[in-house]
This record gives C-alpha cells, structure tokens and sequence, in this order.
C-alpha cells in the first residue's frame, strides 16, 4: 500500500516553495498541502518516484537522484523526466486517449 500524506508542517518551513511534494521511499510520499495531495497528476508523478525507490533501492535512488540533479538539473533530471513521461501516459489512459 502506497501512503499520500500532509508533509509535516514543521517541514514546510524548510521545503523549497516551487516543490510540491517529496517521495521519501517506496510507499510514502509527502505533500505540500491538500490541495496539492488531492491532484491526481502529482499522485501520479509521486507513485512513478516510489517505483523507482524500488527499483534502485532507498540509498541507490537518493545517490543516483543527486547525482542527476547535480549533473542535469531538476528539470532535466533523467528520474523527473522518466516520471513526467509516464504520469502523462497514465493521465492519457485513464482519459482514454
């Protein structure tokens, strides 16, 4: 079972704004406000990053997520565009295109 919670208020304080929301493991993924937990397309987005915490391990996809991040930035992080790729691929499925 995957976990979509509030982030920890105290968390929100340090958490850049421009992010909406952190997975922090295979099953859980913390976000910003509800507003932000109700949007399915940042579900999505976040269950993409839980599977791959599983495919890499916790310290693998933390290693391998800074690594990218340092090398490409956010935006042209190969794990973001993998899971911006694939939650536009199950947003089209589930509106049937």
């Amino acid at each position: 079972m995957k976990n979509h919670k509030l982030m920890p208020l105290w968390l929100t304080l340090f958490f850049p704004k421009k992010f909406n929301a952190i997975t922090i493991s295979k099953k859980t993924a913390w976000y910003r406000d509800q507003k932000t937990l109700d949007r399915q397309d940042v579900r999505i987005h976040e269950e993409i990053h839980m599977d791959q915490y599983e495919r890499y391990t916790w310290i693998g996809f933390i290693l391998l997520y800074s690594f990218y991040s340092i090398k490409y930035g956010y935006w042209n992080n190969p794990l973001e565009i993998e899971a911006r790729e694939k939650t536009q691929e199950t947003l089209d499925k589930i509106q049937g295109f």
